[in-house]
């Protein structure tokens, strides 16, 4: 398995993304749809900008359908995005919980072998 590494943001970059994933997330909770909510966020760098926006979708995500259980196709609708990008979102983000773990088990448990050796 490839070395994994997220993001480091730089101390503007975490300015940036804290008050943005804010007004996304207020956006969001006054009813707009994703892309609307992600559109009133006004960031010049391409790639912070989509790092800030595929963090919303899974934290979305991670408190519609895992935390309240409302199904993907549900929320898709909601947010009027399809629901293959919800799908890919959610796939990404369990993705991501894997590595995460993988990784916390290797630095709590060294020398242990880990996955499936």
């Amino acid at each position: 398995m490839e070395e994994f590494r997220y993001k480091e943001y730089t101390e503007e970059e975490s300015r940036i993304y804290h008050e943005t994933m804010k007004k996304i997330m207020e956006s969001l909770q006054s009813g707009l749809s994703f892309d609307d909510a992600c559109s009133a966020a006004d960031i010049m760098d391409d790639q912070l900008r989509f790092f800030i926006q595929d963090d919303a979708l899974k934290i979305v995500i991670a408190d519609m359908h895992y935390t309240k259980g409302i199904p993907l196709e549900q929320i898709a609708e909601e947010l009027h995005v399809q629901i293959d990008l919800l799908s890919r979102a959610n796939a990404e983000m369990l993705q991501d919980i894997e590595i995460s773990s993988m990784e916390m088990y290797r630095v709590q448990n060294p020398g242990t072998p880990t996955g499936n050796a």
